[in-house]
């Protein structure tokens, strides 16, 4: 019954957000499953030199983000065992990676995790369809602040290459009470969203699913739902790619609690492609590292956040970025001077729909997403965190990001 409920509750908000009053951002490749069409994250896609332009050298840079290689289709790895409702996934997983890796496969059902789940390389959790096929976090921890000790994970991957995670959702449901946000995006801003303790359990400070210091590993095509503090990280990696999730919702989201982040973090060459993103605090890209991603064609309602000293060099292009009302920054912002570092150098945006605080086209400060204009985060505090370069022309092709098809055996 209760997964009934979840489901309903789920198809409504995506028919909710699909029927958006604004616009959404443009759609320049066509959606389709990895096996019928290629798509951006796919195997084979490479630089292309006749829209390179060289007041930008970073785009060679660029064209390589994501995992090396591309993310493997869905028809090319071999499927090494398959679970069901009831059975231990660590050592399922532990069998796999023993076996030189390959396709988990989890068959449709709940399962439910009591303690933190370990990815291991070469191995790739696959779900039968991600609605039907859900691991449910019911872990519960203190502020590790407070508490003492580290945080703590649901599913962790630490020093690892080649982990996938496709085709399920992953939803913490420790508690049967709604996190604190608003279904509505012209709803009034209130301070409990994100200034207020959650008071009602303060034993929710749990991430969903986190990367560190690992390498070419991916999130395809999931739902991560209801997360107790992070739903979504990756620390100190590189070439990661992520790309048609669906992020909504967190429990922790107060101000130096450590939750609520869709989190960037000292992580570079990634691809944040078709992501859609709800009702978190911030999609940050922040910590020295941080630098070459590209963020693509993707629908965020949080701001992207340039938190604290990022390396720069990042792109954001031809994706929407809309702030509601009720949120409490700008589409595009920055930390705090008083707890953080500025913004690295070069950080540029294209070709995006911004809307702040439930306003078209703008920060508070300015325009920030006018037809053809090349957008630059400033590196100071006390400016605008967005400007536009003026009298400079479009880049040549249209485009920051330029890949192509290369040739295919």
């Amino acid at each position: 019954m209760m997964r009934l409920v979840f489901c309903l509750l789920g198809i409504f908000w995506q028919s909710f957000v699909s029927s958006s009053a604004y616009p959404q951002a443009p759609q320049v490749e066509p959606q389709g499953d990895s096996e019928t069409r290629p798509r951006i994250g796919d195997p084979g896609w490479v630089f292309d030199e006749s829209r390179y332009d060289p007041r930008f050298p970073e785009m060679r840079e660029w064209a390589k983000a994501g995992v090396e290689g591309g993310i493997p289709l869905r028809t090319t790895l071999s499927k090494k065992l398959r679970v069901s409702e009831g059975d231990d996934l660590q050592s399922a997983i532990d069998r796999v990676a023993e076996q030189g890796g390959g396709i988990l496969l989890l068959g449709p059902g709940d399962y439910w995790i009591d303690r933190t789940i370990q990815l291991k390389s070469g191995v790739v959790i696959r779900g039968t369809h991600k609605d039907s096929t859900i691991i449910k976090i019911r872990m519960k921890a203190p502020f590790f602040k407070i508490a003492g000790g580290k945080s703590v994970t649901a599913i962790e991957v630490n020093g690892q290459e080649r982990v996938g995670v496709e085709d399920l959702t992953i939803r913490y449901a420790a508690v049967d009470f709604e996190p604190m946000d608003k279904n509505d995006f012209h709803a009034p801003w209130e301070n409990s969203s994100f200034h207020a303790d959650e008071v009602r359990d303060d034993q929710l400070f749990v991430h969903s699913l986190i990367f560190a210091n690992s390498r070419n590993c991916w999130v395809d095509n999931c739902n991560l739902l209801w997360a107790g503090a992070h739903p979504l990280g990756m620390s100190n990696c590189q070439h990661m790619t992520m790309r048609d999730n669906f992020v909504d919702r967190a429990y922790v989201k107060k101000g130096g609690m450590h939750g609520g982040y869709y989190g960037v973090w000292g992580t570079s060459y990634s691809l944040f492609y078709n992501e859609t993103v709800r009702r978190i605090r911030h999609f940050a890209m922040m910590s020295p590292g941080c630098k070459y991603n590209v963020v693509y064609q993707c629908d965020f309602e949080v701001d992207v956040n340039y938190h604290d000293a990022d390396d720069g060099q990042n792109l954001v292009e031809k994706s929407r970025v809309a702030t509601p009302v009720w949120h409490s920054w700008d589409a595009l912002s920055g930390g705090s001077p008083e707890k953080h570092r500025p913004p690295g150098p070069r950080n540029f945006l294209f070709d995006n729909l911004v809307i702040s605080k439930g306003v078209k086209g703008y920060s508070r400060r300015g325009p920030v997403s006018d037809t053809g204009k090349i957008y630059q985060v400033m590196t100071e505090f006390g400016q605008p965190t967005v400007s536009v370069m003026e009298n400079e022309p479009p880049p040549k092709g249209n485009t920051l990001y330029a890949i192509t098809r290369g040739l295919q055996n």
